[in-house]
This record gives C-alpha cells, structure tokens and sequence, in this order.
C-alpha cells in the first residue's frame, strides 16, 4: 500500500505517523537488501554457489605455508583440452565441483609423483571431513608435445583413478596458467628431442564451482595439515 493511498484512506492520522512508518519501511527495505546482497554468494548447492566476497576477503588462514586464500579471485579464463575421453572446455570444468588443480607432465621425475601422492592422500581425507562437498582433481600437462591424453590418463590414475589429466595446445595452456600464476619453465632442447626437462609451479590451486581460483596450497603438502586448512576455509567462507 502507497503512502498516498494510506493517508487518503485514514485523514485522521498525524502527518509524523505517517513519516515515522516511512522511515521504517524505508529502513526495512534497507534491511533486505543489505541482507539479501550479504547471503547472495550463499545460495544453492555449496556444489554449485560462488565464494562469497566478503568472507572471502575478510578470511585469515593460520598457517600460509598450508593455505594461501586470495582476497580477490581470479577467473579462470575460457579454455579447451583434451582428456582421454574427449574435449573438455574451462570454466565449464569446474561446474558442479570444487577443484584441486595442478599443473606438471608425466615424463617428471619426481617433483609431480611426490605432489600427486600426496593428492591421493588428500582426497579421501576430504571426502570424509566434507562429505557433502564434491571435489575433483586436475593435473594439466604443460608438455603437449610428449603427453598424449592417454598416457597422461594412465599417469595420473596411478595415483587416483578419480583424478582427471588433461593437455592442449601452448596457447589454451598459457591462457589458462598465466593468470593463475602457475609459472613453468622448459629447458631448452633441440627440435624433436624427447629428453628434456619442465621446471613447473608445485602448488595445488582451489578453483569454485564457478571457475574461479580462491586460493593456493603451496608446498611442501601435508595431506593432514592440508585437509584442516580446507575444513576451516569451507566452514568460515562457503557454508
């Protein structure tokens, strides 16, 4: 009901009645909205919702050699590679999920084993702190021109077979590392050599299921300290 309508049905009542219920329903509808701006981030699945900002920024994780929350987040940008099982394209990946990402190939000798194992102990550590949360894991090969999708599906389902391994070309790679700052270096080697080394980032990136980056687990990673790190962040930013 307008302010009109209520003054011309009701002449009797003081002109301050009046103004004293405008400034509350001004203030009501105040009310809302700020309330309706501060729980938008936390509608839905806590498999389908986006961070929300605010607690997002106002987060302090203890321990920033475990987890490193970013107080902006970063989009993942527009991408496509290839799996074992076809095409997959970003951010579309990341729907439905939350995502461990991270980057390496398969001809590493022993920097991405010791990260992929301890992924593999992560996982199941999560999957029972968090239950109602779905998790993926992502290993992007930076070395397409020696990672086939099958062989990097056979890599990484040595470790986990719930893990999903992916390539494409330099430039989806580049698109997609560059503003994660997941840096990697490959050492230089004459064209058609097969031996050559990846110096490549080793930290874990936490993507939403709205494929934005929200944080980094650098390493040395501690499944254990990893797991309680994530549980916090969980109940203190997303539920």
């Amino acid at each position: 009901m307008s302010h009109a309508r209520y003054g011309r049905r009701f002449p009797h009542v003081s002109l301050m009645l009046v103004r004293v219920l405008a400034l509350l329903a001004l203030g009501a509808f105040v009310s809302l909205g700020i309330s309706a701006c501060g729980d938008q981030s936390q509608t839905g699945s806590i498999n389908e919702r986006a961070v929300n900002i605010q607690r997002l920024s106002a987060f302090e994780p203890k321990d920033l050699l475990v987890m490193r929350s970013l107080k902006s987040p970063i989009s993942v940008p527009p991408a496509e590679f290839m799996t074992a099982n076809g095409l997959v394209k970003t951010p579309e990946l990341f729907k439905g999920h939350w995502t461990l990402f991270y980057i390496g190939y398969t001809f590493c000798p022993d920097v991405c084993p010791t990260e992929l194992t301890a992924l593999a102990g992560l996982l199941p550590k999560l999957q029972q702190s968090l239950p109602g949360v779905k998790w993926q894991i992502v290993f992007l090969s930076v070395d397409p021109e020696r990672d086939t999708p099958k062989r990097i599906n056979e890599y990484v389902h040595y470790f986990d077979k719930q893990f999903i391994g992916m390539t494409g070309a330099r430039s989806m790679i580049d698109k997609v590392t560059k503003p994660m700052k997941a840096g990697y270096r490959i050492s230089a080697h004459n064209p058609g050599d097969a031996s050559y080394e990846i110096d490549h980032d080793t930290a874990y990136r936490l993507i939403s299921p709205d494929g934005k980056m929200v944080a980094i687990l650098p390493s040395p990673h501690d499944p254990a300290a990893m797991d309680q790190a994530l549980v916090r962040f969980f109940k203190e930013v997303v539920q």
